[in-house]
């Protein structure tokens, strides 16, 4: 059986590979297109089901209090959620666990552009995922650049496409039951296939949400951000502090 997957598996990284040259023939490759190949790269590395044991789900799209969340990669097993999120940069990545901006360096040092944390994004996905299986005690993040060098140490989980195979066969002990593992399954499969939102519905929600934090208006429960002195400077705090805790810089 595992020889099947690994035939399978290879056929389609050779036809991976056989579309990425003949897209850099034909011109420049999308950001789009070049996130959907790093989460196909992942969910093959990911495998399928297995009854009782794993589930995986990949290119989940939940819409959660307003606000819409699309998680590239979910395992569900007894030892826990594992909440992949892919980000299929080249060059140099520079972050931190708490920082909101990292940092991609490209072209020896000549290139540098900023995105939002990954830990962050993701922690984001959780909350809504908690809220929405009723639990918050089983859920295991991890960040996956399939092509990307990190330079610096994360305490969370930030590594390549061989790093989160080790992570994911790690000893763990069993927090979730089978029927556990099938009824939160069976509810989130549902999510897949019956979607509250439309791909372009989430580009959308998430222009709204930018606007929305531009105007100081907070994209969590709609209060105004009122501006604040902190430890570290100056940032927009929610007005409905300490009910919400929305902050920007």
């Amino acid at each position: 059986m595992e020889g099947i997957v690994f035939i399978i598996v290879f056929v389609l990284l050779i036809v991976l590979i056989f579309f990425l040259k003949s897209s850099k023939r034909e011109g420049e490759i999308s950001p789009k297109r070049k996130g959907e190949i790093g989460e196909m790269i992942v969910g093959l590395n990911l495998g399928g089901n297995i009854t009782n044991e794993k589930y995986v789900i990949n290119d989940l799209l939940l819409l959660y209090e307003g606000k819409s969340h699309q998680i590239d990669h979910l395992i569900i097993r007894k030892t826990g959620i594992f909440v992949i999120e892919t980000k299929n940069y080249s060059g140099l990545i520079y972050g931190d666990d708490k920082c909101k901006e990292w940092t991609q360096v490209l072209n020896y040092g000549k290139m540098k552009n900023k995105f939002y944390s990954p830990i962050l994004q993701n922690k984001s996905h959780i909350y809504a995922l908690s809220k929405i299986i009723g639990r918050k005690d089983c859920f295991i993040s991890i960040i996956v650049f399939p092509k990307a060098d990190i330079m610096t140490y994360f305490n969370e989980k930030v590594g390549s496409i061989s790093d989160m195979k080790r992570w994911l066969k790690q000893d763990r002990d069993e927090i979730l039951t089978s029927s556990e593992v099938e009824e939160i399954y069976q509810k989130l499969i549902d999510y897949k296939n019956n979607p509250k939102l439309t791909n372009e519905e989430h580009i959308d929600n998430i222009y709204r949400l930018r606007q929305s934090v531009e105007s100081n208006i907070c994209p969590r429960c709609g209060k105004t951000l009122v501006l604040r002195e902190g430890k570290y400077g100056s940032f927009y705090g929610c007005s409905g502090y300490p009910y919400c805790k929305f902050v920007k810089k």
